[in-house]
């Protein structure tokens, strides 16, 4: 199969980077041809369709330092892109793909491009990373502060997000997303167009089935992978300390984990990641906490392996992060919380789940885990045995073919023309 992988960038930034890059290469060793179409960021890895690329969009703190200008063309570009439209239709020519794959709100392209897959007869899968779609923001992380609960946006009116000026505490840019997710959601641009929505969790599914957004009969649950190695290590008895890995941002939690550390003096944590809230997390941390900035892969999972466990403090909803899998896959135990998706990794095991911003529960928790070193491995080593069935790389595949030969029978139920490429059929 010919798939259309599209983004707005095309590197591994965040969560979404990584499951779009993984599934490439999973797909692509499964025999399927892969094409990318993003917008041109410096950052980008090398694509050989990167020559259709539009000009990447300068939305940086929503428009801030930009003349007026320059303000108006990146607020319309969000609305409508032209020049994502027209590259779009000529890169579909090009390369004839059977079917397209979204990852996320296409802010960057916007959703012009949705519009030429759909001339072309083509079907779309798009994947949910995000509230994107029942939120102006994405996360529902109310003006900055906390988990967003009603009143809200979800059932259609933004301008709850504009009172709360829930991004990045901006009337200007909160009035711009507010308009985007009006005119889109009004529209029906998604809704309308998508075949199937992929949900990581089912917590967003249900969140997004509930809103109207979409019809609830589209979404597809499709849980989040990871590669599996071909050696896994033993599981050592001891560790040295409690890990954290992510973006130092508030609806992580890393106050509460601070709170919860200052409890446990005895007990040492390590942080490994960056973030606006670094400065202010290391004048708040205890001695026991130390701050080791943004790592790369190898030396996070030398971390993670020397850890007796690894949480995930956040305070928003999280939809299916990926720290958590890594550390199910290196047979750590967790500690996550609820409500939000992550806690649904762990429902067969792997893991202690508490209350989001609770710091007595968060502390008591670590604690279990760091007194009672057979307890830990026990349950590292249930959490990795529910990784390999329901997390690793060729289950998620797996799930990934079956939803884009459901969008291909969608499209041919209603009498739609697809591009013909040399073969549309999975491999067997």
């Amino acid at each position: 199969m010919r798939v259309a992988m599209v983004a707005n960038w095309w590197y591994r930034r965040g969560g979404l980077g990584g499951v779009m890059l993984d599934e490439t290469s999973w797909l692509s060793g499964r025999g399927h041809e892969i094409m990318p179409f993003a917008a041109a960021h410096p950052a980008n890895l090398p694509a050989s369709t990167s020559r259709f690329f539009p000009p990447f969009v300068e939305t940086a703190e929503l428009g801030a330092g930009l003349v007026p200008f320059e303000r108006l063309r990146a607020a319309r570009a969000v609305i409508h892109n032209r020049d994502a439209a027209r590259l779009f239709a000529e890169f579909i020519r090009s390369v004839r793909p059977d079917l397209v794959h979204l990852h996320g709100m296409v802010r960057q392209l916007s959703p012009s491009i949705l519009g030429v897959a759909r001339e072309a007869g083509l079907p779309i899968v798009m994947t949910l990373h995000d509230f994107g779609l029942v939120c102006p923001q994405g996360l529902m992380w109310k003006g900055g502060r906390s988990a967003c609960t009603t009143p809200n946006c979800v059932l259609g009116n933004p301008l709850y997000a504009l009172r709360f000026r829930c991004i990045k505490d901006s009337f200007a840019g909160s009035a711009l997303g507010s308009v985007e997710y009006l005119v889109h959601r009004s529209l029906g641009w998604y809704r309308e167009r998508v075949q199937l929505f992929i949900a990581p969790s089912r917590f967003l599914m249900d969140t997004v089935g509930r809103s109207g957004a979409v019809d609830p009969s589209r979404l597809r649950h499709l849980p989040n992978g990871l590669s599996v190695p071909s050696q896994l290590v033993d599981v050592p008895q001891t560790g040295g300390h409690v890990l954290f890995t992510g973006r130092l941002v508030p609806e992580k939690g890393l106050m509460v984990l601070i709170d919860a550390a200052r409890r446990l003096p005895r007990v040492p944590f390590v942080i490994a990641g960056d973030g606006p809230l670094r400065e202010e997390l290391s004048r708040a941390a205890p001695s026991n906490v130390s701050f080791l900035g943004h790592q790369e892969a190898d030396k996070l999972d030398e971390l993670r392996d020397q850890a007796v466990a690894v949480v995930s403090p956040s305070v928003w909803y999280e939809n299916a992060p990926l720290a958590v899998l890594e550390a199910m896959r290196a047979s750590r135990a967790v500690v996550v919380t609820e409500p939000g998706g992550q806690a649904e990794l762990i429902a067969n095991g792997g893991g202690i789940v508490v209350r989001a911003g609770e710091v007595e529960g968060l502390a008591a928790a670590v604690a279990a885990l760091w007194e009672d070193r057979l307890l830990a491995r026990r349950v590292g080593s249930i959490g990795r045995q529910t990784f390999l069935a329901s997390y690793s790389a060729d289950r998620h595949v797996e799930g990934l073919e079956a939803i884009y030969s459901e969008a291909l029978r969608m499209a041919e139920d209603v009498d739609v023309k697809l591009p013909v490429s040399t073969d549309r059929r999975l491999p067997s």
